[in-house]
This record gives structure tokens, sequence and C-alpha cells, in this order.
């Protein structure tokens, strides 16, 4: 029986108010689905160590901590590699600031005549208001703040890497256990199916992703080196790490390079060259590197990363930008996916309901996952 226009309105007005509850409940909830989502995303780069560790004949558990304690081993070193100089930056940052603007003050007169124009111009316009006072508000600076929010990003990190231990231990079998107390009929096969090939995908595709970062990290890091520049170390794993945020990582780290550039040489024509050899390395990386070594199959429009990190930003800070990526690659190799069983399987139920097929094949069907 066709619905009534009334009924269709209805039903559009009740899907747009549950849209906007599920995403309020989404920013209220962010201190407990952020850490999971990234337990998630990180589960599936380092399942292949799991697996290989686990092909060695060594329990799963004692593989997944294996390989959980080496990634916080390489990032604590990366960390007392780095942490040093970072803090020597952040302390002559002052002083940067202030020869930056020495520097760069032919560029601020300019400006600053720019701006004497456009308020002449606004007296020409327009009558010139009298007794005006400047009433705004005074800038409060929370100096807790930063000791406030350091509880809960370590808890955040422990949280993460907890439940990161606990997907990788799990492994197939948490998958199938899962399944059973969902639907508590048996398993279903083909939906084991579906999530071992959707993390299949998009395992590999952020372990090519973190390849090709790595390598513009190294290439920075030598690059940088190679021209004078300070703490290039540091300079190589800030490029390593905001290249995970497309477009808008890479620009902030050029801009970063640029500031200490013109700081630290004098004359901007070293600075220039900084500029210019990250620009020639960032543009390889994303025009050559990547792609031959991610593929084009979940390639995502330029448009729809952009509105991701602006809403991810907006939903969740920080966190969100970075989650914004890998959540919207996983929903493009969902769609490929559950596309291509519905070309190939079009007379077959529906993936969520339980298939009278064997616990051994839905196991077999679950032994790539993780």
């Amino acid at each position: 029986m066709a619905m009534t226009y009334w009924e269709r309105r209805g039903w559009q007005a009740v899907v747009l108010i549950a849209i906007i509850l599920a995403i309020g409940a989404l920013r209220i909830a962010a201190s407990v689905i952020v850490p999971v989502l990234f337990a998630m995303f990180l589960a599936m780069l380092l399942s292949p160590a799991v697996s290989v560790l686990h092909g060695l004949r060594l329990p799963r558990a004692i593989a997944a901590a294996v390989v959980v304690g080496s990634l916080i081993a390489v990032v604590g070193l990366a960390f007392n590699a780095t942490w040093k100089p970072a803090r020597e930056w952040l302390d002559t940052a002052p002083t940067t600031m202030h020869t930056l603007e020495q520097k760069l003050r032919p560029v601020t007169r300019l400006l600053a005549k720019v701006e004497s124009v456009s308020e002449q111009a606004g007296r020409v316009a327009g009558p010139v208001a009298t007794g005006e006072t400047d009433t705004s508000p005074p800038v409060i600076v929370d100096v807790n703040a930063t000791v406030v929010s350091t509880p809960d990003w370590l808890f955040a990190i422990a949280t993460t890497l907890m439940v990161t231990f606990f997907l990788l231990a799990g492994g197939p079998s948490l998958l199938m256990d899962l399944d059973v107390a969902c639907n508590g009929l048996g398993s279903n096969t083909r939906l084991i199916q579906v999530v071992a090939t959707i993390s299949d995908d998009v395992g590999r595709y952020f372990a090519a992703v973190t390849i090709s970062n790595l390598l513009l990290g190294i290439g920075t890091a030598v690059t940088m080196q190679w021209l004078g520049m300070p703490n290039a170390l540091l300079w190589g794993v800030v490029a390593f790490l905001f290249n995970f945020i497309p477009y808008a990582g890479s620009a902030t780290t050029l801009v970063l390079l640029t500031v200490v550039a013109l700081v630290s040489f004098d004359g901007l024509e070293r600075a220039f060259a900084v500029a210019g050899c990250y620009l020639v390395l960032t543009t390889v990386e994303g025009q050559i590197v990547q792609p031959m070594v991610v593929g084009h199959r979940l390639d995502v429009s330029p448009l729809l990363v952009f509105l991701s990190l602006w809403f991810g930003g907006w939903l969740w800070g920080i966190a969100g930008v970075a989650l914004a990526v890998p959540l919207l690659v996983s929903i493009k190799a969902l769609t490929i996916e559950l596309g291509s069983r519905t070309a190939t399987e079009p007379g077959e139920s529906s993936l969520l309901e339980p298939t009278a097929e064997s616990p051994a094949r839905a196991a077999a069907a679950a032994a790539d996952l993780l």
C-alpha cells in the first residue's frame, strides 16, 4: 500500500529528528566514542603484524601484547627524541615571534597603510561616532584548563590502547561471539565475510598511507638537515604525523617550516628554499608515491574530504579532524562491498539475516579479520 503525501512527510520529519538526535548523542558521548573509534582503526592497522606472530604459533593474546607494547615503545622513543627540541622551540616562541615581526616589518607597514586608507574611506562614507568606548569583555585565560584536560587525554589514550589490545587478542573469535550474541540463531557467514573484506581493505589502505607518510617524514628530515634547518628530526616527525590529515596537515607543516626558516636564516632565499623543497616533497608524495602505494579503489572526492574535516572538527575537535578521513574511507569501503554483493547475489537474503550455514564456515570467513 503506497503512503500518502502526509505520511511521507511524517517519515521524513522522523528521519530528520533521528539524525539530529544522533549527532547530538555523538557530540555528548565523544569521550566514550572517540577512543573506541581510534582503537578500531589502530587494530585494523596492526592486525597484519598480529597475524604474522600468530602464524608463528604464538598465542594471539601474547602476539597482541607484543605488538601493542612495540607500538608504545616506538612512540615513546620518538617522543623522547623530539621532546627536547620541541620544548626548546616552544620556550623560545616569544623571541621567535619578535624576530619574525622584525623581518616582516615591511609587509606589516604596507598592511597598515592599506588599513589606514580603508579607515579614511569609511570616515568619508559615514558619520564619525563620538564618545565610543571599547566595551568588549576582557579575555580570561584559564590557566588550569591544560591541567584539567591532561587526565582526560591520558584516560583516552589508555582506553584506546586497552580496547586495541582486546580487539587484536580476540580476533575472529570475538566477532563470532558478538554475532552469536546478537542474533542467537547461529553465525551469519555472509555478514562476517563483508566485515572481513571491509576490514582488510581499510587496513591495507591505512597501512599504505602510513608507509607513504613515513617516506615523506624521512625525506623532510633529510632535506631539512641538508638545508641547515634546526631540529630536522622534529620536522620529519611533524611532516609524518600531520600528513595523515589531508590538505590541512601539509599546509600547516608548510606554514611552520616557513616561519622557522624566516626566523633561523638571514635573508629570504633559504626560507624560500625550505618552503619550496617541502612543497616539492609533499607534491611528489601526494601525486606520485601515495597513488602508487595506496591505489585508487578507495579514493575520496576532495570536496567530501574537506566537508568531513569540517564536520569532524565541529563535532569532536582535533580528534574529529583525525578521525574524519578514516571514517569516510570506511564508509566508502562499506558501500563498495555492499554494492558488489548486491550486484552478484541479487536473490539472496539480507546480510543481517542469519543463515543456516555451519559455524565452521563462518569461522573460516572471519579468519582474515583482525
